[in-house]
């Protein structure tokens, strides 16, 4: 721990806790400076006020505010008086006031009108505001002066590469969004002094983006950054997201081991029940792809327990995606049950936190067209389903969502028996030909599982779900951490279990299971 912690509370050292800040270990940050503000405020420098209002920024914007009137009196000079004004304009903004946030801004321009990197840093966040109330010419513009300054520092900088690219994505410019993460990704990486935050920001978004597009370039940071970024507790639910979007790359890149694990990775660290919930509709559905519906019941068995437990109206975060998952899942095992589901997410309502790219986003209604058009379809309502399912397809098609788009064909075709839908379906497919996708992208039920697969130890289970992915052996162990010859051993007993005599009359025998 820095000195911050060992020094009287009321003897702060600001450079020690302007290192936690950097780190992103904001709760000890936080718990360090109330404990000198309960022993001794007046002895709290300025400094440390300031980087305390920039933890509850983040957290809590009305607690930043009220931290900062309450404390008013401590910023004696005009740069923190600035500073003080510009952190209450970013909260008031992430509260919605842009009124007082402008009001803010101005005032912070007026008290320090002669630092460069403190104008940039303004711009900066007058292009957050701009975003946040979707006036993204504007966010643009700021934001594209920031970047281009020669006064800007690492972390103002940064912080506009992510405000453009949210733009670009408002606009349903994906691409360009991603272009963008990756320039902030490499300014990061090649700066010293670059925070922990705006990196996991910058790591998580990047993670989203690839599981969205086949660019070889996000899939590869994407999954470089998984390990590379100092993840700490308090940057959790950025690690969260990023995990979730790699463990979907791995699987559209047909590494379904790969694809489990790091879903595992992010229930670990699920940072609410909500979150769970959709940790669960992940496994279920990736399961239910691969032919193991016992796993996918499982797994929606404890999604449904969970789910009756959380508040959803009172959510503002993208976890309530997770009842539309639910429908989606449940329309081919229960109907009925997932209307209950399509009715709770319609009840929850479309109130995002304002800071949510979901917040007014397109991409929202092509995910719900999706989910609710699966379940209608299940119901025999074939002409809602093709009207939600293409107006799924068609935003999808439009953003560049290729894989998404793809699904969206393949139930159309499933739907409507127009095979000119599968024929689109497998042109999207054209840059997943390992996903469990491309191979069969209509197929929604799970396979019945073989009796033999019960006379498996978990080991030769492992082995035995890998050899029907088509792994060689040498892949299998690498993937495994075993030697091949301890896997050709798993390989010889599975199929004595199976009563074959290779590995192609295995397959014969699981392809047949299909339902």
């Amino acid at each position: 721990m820095p000195e911050a912690r060992t020094k009287p509370s009321a003897e702060l050292d600001d450079d020690a806790l302007e290192a936690l800040f950097r780190r992103a270990e904001l709760s000890q940050l936080a718990t360090v400076v109330d404990a000198a503000l309960a022993h001794s405020p007046a002895r709290v420098s300025a400094r440390a006020l300031l980087l305390r209002a920039r933890v509850d920024l983040r957290r809590a914007p009305a607690d930043a505010i009220a931290l900062l009137t309450k404390y008013a009196k401590h910023f004696t000079r005009a740069r923190d008086r600035a500073e003080a004004a510009l952190r209450e304009g970013a909260a008031f903004a992430r509260l919605g006031d842009a009124a007082a946030a402008a009001a803010k801004f101005k005032r912070a321009s007026e008290l320090a009108p002669s630092d460069r990197a403190f104008a940039s840093e303004i711009a900066m966040q007058r292009a957050g505001a701009a975003w946040i109330a979707r006036k993204l010419d504007v966010a643009e513009r700021l934001a594209g002066a920031v970047i281009e300054s020669n006064d800007t520092e690492i972390d103002v900088a940064l912080d506009a590469r992510v405000i453009l690219g949210a733009s670009y994505a408002a606009r349903g410019r994906i691409a360009q969004q991603g272009a963008v993460l990756l320039e902030a990704r490499d300014l990061a990486r090649r700066t010293p002094g670059a925070g922990v935050w705006q990196r996991a920001l910058i790591a998580s978004s990047i993670g989203v983006l690839a599981r969205e597009f086949a660019s070889p370039a996000l899939r590869d940071a994407a999954y470089a950054d998984v390990s590379a970024i100092p993840w700490t507790d308090d940057v959790a639910y950025y690690r969260f997201i990023m995990l979730r979007g790699v463990a979907w790359r791995y699987a559209l890149d047909g590494d379904e081991f790969n694809a489990f694990r790091h879903l595992k990775r992010a229930a670990e660290i699920a940072p609410s029940d909500g979150w769970r919930v959709m940790s669960s509709c992940d496994r279920a559905y990736l399961a239910d792809a691969i032919g193991e519906p016992r796993w996918a019941e499982q797994e929606l068995s404890d999604a449904q327990e969970l789910a009756s437990r959380v508040p959803w109206p009172a959510l503002e975060g993208e976890e309530r995606f997770a009842l539309s998952l639910l429908a989606e899942r449940f329309a081919a095992r229960d109907p009925a049950l997932a209307l209950t589901y399509v009715a709770r997410y319609r009840e929850a309502g479309k109130r995002f936190a304002l800071t949510l790219a979901s917040n007014d986003d397109r991409r929202v209604d092509a995910m719900e067209s999706f989910s609710f058009g699966v379940v209608q379809a299940a119901l025999g309502e074939v002409s809602e389903a093709t009207r939600l399912l293409k107006r799924a397809y068609k935003i999808y098609d439009a953003i560049g969502y290729d894989w998404r788009s793809a699904r969206a064909a393949a139930e159309l075709a499933v739907v409507t028996g127009d095979d000119t839908w599968k024929e689109r379906a497998r042109e999207k497919l054209a840059a997943y030909p390992n996903s469990w996708l491309a191979r069969d992208p209509a197929r929604t039920a799970p396979r019945a599982e073989l009796a033999e697969v019960a006379l498996l130890t978990p080991a030769q289970r492992a082995v035995y779900d890998l050899l029907l992915l088509g792994r060689a052996t040498a892949e299998i162990a690498a993937e495994q951490g075993r030697s091949e010859f301890t896997i050709r051993n798993h390989i010889k007993a599975i199929l004595k279990a199976f009563n074959v005599n290779s590995r192609g009359a295995l397959l014969a025998r699981a392809s047949g299971a299909i339902t």
